[in-house]
């Protein structure tokens, strides 16, 4: 289990993850950027990454398109 997989949010993992976000986003807003970090902790399967690595997981997902025929669930 890593290290960064605790229970709270470890404040540390946070402030990396959103330097890392920071390095894509330069001019991205730093309190929405500490936002996606606190996102992405989150969500389980990130959260035992290392913050970095859970950044770049992240961004490599890309945006989930939005089935807009009324579904409601993202295709």
């Amino acid at each position: 289990m890593s290290r960064y997989a605790g229970n709270l949010a470890d404040v540390q993992w946070l402030a990396r993850c959103a330097w890392r976000l920071r390095e894509h986003w330069p001019h991205a807003d730093p309190t929405s950027l500490e936002e996606a970090a606190a996102e992405l902790w989150h969500d389980e399967s990130l959260r035992t990454l290392a913050p970095a690595d859970a950044a770049i997981t992240w961004l490599r997902r890309g945006i989930p398109r939005v089935d807009r025929t009324g579904g409601g669930e993202p295709s």
